[in-house]
């Protein structure tokens, strides 16, 4: 199936596959490696803000960056760096001198390669993938992101973590490692197609105007700024209603990282039907028929700590997330040209994914001062009123190519 897409989504495919696992590790190693350095919700949350803040802080840099320069050397560059991280963290942990200090910068630094990956490899698919297989490749380009970020990856950290902490930070640098082979296939002489005589603020400040420009793109962005905002202060604290004989729950890291695997079973099983639901809701229907699954699902936890439960939930939640995902992305992709794609991308990640480290932090901080359950009835309510607010007035011809 992948060769259909073409070669180079293939190898594109592949080492995403591979860096996700090793994301999927870290994402879900942070937080463990945090409750065992502190039981705050604060700091616990610092984490996830620590490991997102650069979508807030490089986002805009990034995108230009990936209109400038050949997209395959910006890939081949965030990979090496992520494997120089991870190693440096994994040894320190060896060497018994870990701290929150140590995480926060570990993960931080992370954060800002994978900025710098997703980005350009966002930017790249419309390069390797005819228009009309944009929904497709995103697909299951998700659906490799889920598996390896939850569904193999959480497991994975659950059960690194309890061997030692360094194992957390080794085991992603030999996969980070391994992705640069099939980056090293792939074709070069993708951008640079903007102007390389122009300066880097003002490819930056020309995103931003292509962004603003777009009512549409404006609302999208808003919309997944308020996503994002949920979603961080769900992930922030989620790991305390799980993990410890003080939790609600009462369970193990390695059931921590088995239960949240069910997150990518419902993306996957998303990435399969994702084109036919799209084909037959259309995308502004899916889009809220997704956002409200998900506002739905946030309110389980609110209610029971049942295992079951929970874990319908987040089979839900990886479902709803990757429909919206999908549909998100490949509209972005149709109505921006691709010689502005990094750098509209990037604007819009600003305002969309710099918005998680804001919802993390609050989300520890309201856990604090209130309880879990709050944090994740704040998260619903957020969901539904950007469903209601945001992603109901949209019309089909709104997402279509046209509106360029």
């Amino acid at each position: 199936m992948l060769q259909r897409l073409g070669s180079d989504y293939g190898r594109l495919w592949r080492a995403a596959a591979l860096s996700n696992l090793g994301d999927g590790i870290l994402l879900v190693g942070g937080p463990l490696v945090a409750i065992q350095l502190t039981r705050s919700a604060t700091l616990v949350a610092g984490a996830l803000v620590a490991l997102s803040l650069p979508w807030l802080l490089l986002t805009l840099p990034a995108g230009a960056l990936a209109d400038r320069y050949d997209r395959r050397d910006l890939l081949l560059g965030a990979t090496a760096m992520r494997v120089a991280v991870v190693a440096v963290a994994g040894s320190i942990a060896l060497a018994g001198s870990f701290s929150l200090t140590v995480l926060y910068v570990t993960l931080f630094l992370l954060g800002a390669c994978e900025v710098l990956f997703d980005t350009t490899s966002q930017s790249m698919i419309p390069s390797v993938v005819a228009r009309e297989h944009l929904s497709a490749a995103n697909g299951r380009l998700a659906a490799a992101q889920m598996i390896g970020n939850q569904f193999a990856g959480f497991p994975l950290a659950g059960l690194l973590v309890t061997f030692a902490v360094a194992w957390v930070f080794l085991g992603p640098a030999a996969l980070f490692l391994l992705a640069v082979p099939a980056l090293l296939r792939m074709s070069r002489g993708l951008p640079p197609a903007g102007r390389t005589d122009a300066t880097l603020g003002a490819d930056i400040r020309e995103g931003l105007g292509e962004l603003f420009a777009r009512p549409v793109l404006v609302r999208l962005a808003a919309l997944a700024a308020v996503v994002n905002i949920a979603a961080g202060a769900f992930n922030g604290v989620f790991v305390l209603y799980v993990v410890g004989p003080e939790s609600p729950m009462g369970l193990s890291e390695i059931g921590y990282g088995l239960l949240a695997a069910l997150l990518a079973a419902g993306s996957v099983l998303a990435s399969m039907v994702v084109g036919t639901l799209d084909a037959r809701l259309g995308p502004s229907r899916l889009m809220v028929v997704a956002l409200l699954l998900v506002a739905a699902a946030l309110t389980v936890p609110v209610v029971s700590a049942s295992v079951t439960l929970v874990a319908s939930m987040l089979l839900v939640l990886g479902f709803g997330i990757t429909l919206l995902n999908v549909v998100v992305v490949s509209s972005r992709q149709r109505i921006i040209p691709n010689r502005l794609l990094g750098r509209v991308n990037a604007a819009y990640q600003l305002i969309g994914q710099g918005a998680g480290p804001v919802g993390a932090l609050a989300g520890g901080v309201l856990a604090d001062l209130t309880s879990l359950p709050t944090v994740f009835l704040m998260a619903s309510v957020l969901i539904l009123g950007a469903a209601l607010l945001l992603g109901l007035p949209l019309r089909d011809r709104d997402l279509a190519p046209s509106v360029a």
